[in-house]
């Protein structure tokens, strides 16, 4: 299908360790949708020194080349992410 987006990641049930994202853009923002039952996920931004809460039904856009980002873990639940 058609999208505005370069590429589409679908992730479940993975930690997701910190990492930039190497295929990116610098100027531009990666859309993170978190989805599923995993209600005590974080977005952990190292580089920014912020842990935000990441339960389903969030969408982040950050700068994924730039700041490096992770999910260590979230508890009970089905994680699914759509990057």
């Amino acid at each position: 299908w058609p999208s505005v987006f370069s590429g589409i990641e679908v992730i479940v049930n993975r930690e997701t360790p910190h990492h930039r994202d190497p295929g990116a853009s610098p100027s531009f923002y990666d859309l993170l949708v978190s989805l599923g039952q995993a209600n005590q996920a974080i977005l952990d931004l190292p580089d920014l020194g912020a842990e935000l809460g990441y339960p389903p039904g969030t969408m982040v856009y950050i700068a994924g080349k730039v700041l490096k980002h992770g999910v260590p873990g979230w508890g009970d639940g089905e994680r699914i992410v759509i990057a």
